[in-house]
């Protein structure tokens, strides 16, 4: 499965009062990876949203949180894609520090029209920049 990384510092504005990352936070952080995702396969999501009016909201999200993460700590996020379907796609995200895995997250989105909110086939060009990347024919 290819993937896709980034490593960010857990800063203050990251954790609560204990100076660990609240979990809410790791949401955000997971949304950002999307959309850092979707602009390297060519499809940025300020066209996706505003030009072409479609989003790929989250259907389900499934959360485990292993271990905290701490201020100061650096962070690194993978993404990689499980499953390609007709207008779905389910994503695996890892957070770790170093070898230490902090938070695995399960998610299933769908490519659909912002204006009825239905559900839609991916664009075929979208469809084999997800394919070329996860490795799953399309």
């Amino acid at each position: 499965m290819n993937t896709l990384s980034r490593n960010i510092v857990v800063r203050f504005e990251h954790c609560d009062a204990a100076g660990i990352m609240f979990y809410p936070r790791f949401f955000g952080l997971v949304n950002e990876m999307v959309e850092d995702w979707f602009a390297a396969l060519g499809h940025p999501f300020a066209a996706m949203h505003v030009e072409q009016r479609k989003g790929v909201p989250s259907v389900r999200l499934e959360a485990e949180f292993v271990s905290p993460a701490r201020m100061g700590e650096t962070l690194n996020q993978v993404l990689g894609v499980e499953e390609l379907g007709r207008s779905s796609c389910v994503l695996k995200h890892i957070a770790s520090i170093g070898e230490r895995i902090v938070a695995r997250f399960d998610q299933t989105i769908v490519y659909a029209d912002l204006e009825t909110m239905r559900a839609e086939p991916w664009p075929d060009e979208l469809r084999a920049a997800i394919a070329r990347f996860s490795g799953v024919n399309s």
